[in-house]
């Protein structure tokens, strides 16, 4: 089999990363509007819904079929900071 970095849909490796870090990016960004709108609470209540969805296999079942892809998803969904209050600095 040849290796390459290209998946089968003609996609460059390169540019799945950067689709990956976009949606990374998108939902930091989602998680701190719902702290603007919602509150803090709301937010952090957001961010732990999306990682015990993604865990237990309610947004996507595909992501169990596979340990290392399963461990990836989960991961980047646990490496959202936690949101920002308004005028706050993310820790």
């Amino acid at each position: 089999m040849i290796k390459t970095d290209t998946i089968q849909t003609g996609i460059a490796l390169d540019e799945i990363k950067i689709v990956v870090n976009s949606l990374y990016l998108s939902l930091s960004y989602l998680l701190d509007r719902v702290a603007e709108a919602g509150g803090e609470d709301a937010a952090l209540a957001a961010r732990e819904g999306l990682i015990a969805h993604l865990q237990s296999g309610d947004i996507d079942m595909a992501i169990m079929e596979d340990r290392k892809l399963f461990d990836f998803v989960v991961s980047v969904a646990e490496a959202l900071p936690a949101p920002a209050r308004p005028g706050m600095e993310r820790v």
